[in-house]
């Protein structure tokens, strides 16, 4: 079998990990930089090519869809699965798990608890939202990862400050209800229908955002069987078989607060010592 991974231009951690991995389970492998794959259309024929390799001449194609190539890639996955290939990520889920609000309405909907979220454009109706809050809240952009674009407010002045420097992004603004104690997280990694590792992340001091990229640190965690309850059907609700799942242990019981159709696995690795590149590749493989 041969296998293709569509990936960002600059090969990350991850890439590099998939790729040293994927030999022990595939015959061929290549690489497939999303920025530089060419979509040809040709009558009733297609083709998806990058440097003379048509990416459906592959067994098995596994995406690592950033945020930057959100609605590229999405396009990709519609020609690929229209192809017939096998797919570990529908299609719209790359659009909907890199929508923030998005994500945390069809988890909502499907009956999984999330956090009270407004969602709004513009400062004077966020205004109207934040006087009904309970301080702290959550600010969040719309897109964004690792951390990167959110953002707590103790008092409405400081909300209403930070979301004028938010709106220079000119994108809606999310603001969440808090949820205690807030400098910790917890990520589930599943990989068909398995949990396969979970951590929980601490933040470094003075800081309540506990993602790694942030400094936080990760420690093996062992979860709850509803914990464990949520992140695979969050898995499953966001259209995705291979997904990073977020979860906060609040006072009234644990609530997901993102899903990650792109999620790093260097710090689960390391504080698990679990092969993430490894399972996600035998996955694939069908062994």
């Amino acid at each position: 079998m041969k296998l293709a991974i569509l990936g960002p231009l600059s090969r990350n951690y991850e890439e590099i990990r998939l790729l040293e991995e994927a030999t022990k389970y595939f015959d061929g492998v290549s690489y497939f930089p999303i920025p530089q794959v060419v979509v040809e259309l040709e009558g009733e024929e297609f083709k998806i090519s990058h440097k003379n390799k048509n990416l459906l001449d592959y067994d098995v194609i596994l995406p690592r869809m950033p945020r930057s190539y959100k609605t590229f890639g999405t396009t990709l996955l519609h020609f690929l699965s229209k192809a017939g290939k096998p797919l570990p990520i529908e299609p719209w889920a790359v659009t909907a798990s890199h929508n923030k609000f998005l994500t945390l309405t069809l988890l909502r909907e499907a009956g999984i608890p999330v956090p009270g979220t407004h969602l709004a454009l513009k400062r004077a109706v966020l205004e109207d939202v934040l006087e009904s809050m309970p301080y702290p809240v959550v600010l969040k952009l719309l897109y964004g990862s690792m951390g990167v674009g959110v953002m707590f407010a103790d008092s409405k002045q400081s909300a209403v400050s930070i979301i004028d420097a938010m709106q220079r992004f000119n994108e809606p603004v999310i603001v969440e209800r808090f949820v205690p104690p807030g400098n910790e997280d917890i990520r589930a990694y599943v990989i068909g229908g398995k949990v396969v590792a979970s951590m929980k992340r601490v933040a470094k001091e003075d800081e309540r955002r506990a993602n790694i990229g942030m400094g936080g640190e990760g420690h093996v965690y062992e979860l709850t069987a509803e914990e464990k309850h949520l992140a695979l059907k969050s898995a499953k609700i966001v259209g995705t078989k291979i997904c990073g799942v977020d979860i906060m242990p609040g006072p009234e019981g644990p609530v997901v607060i993102e899903t990650n159709v792109n999620a790093q696995f260097k710090g689960i690795e390391k504080a698990t010592k679990k092969n993430i590149a490894g399972n996600i590749l035998k996955f694939l493989s069908g062994v």
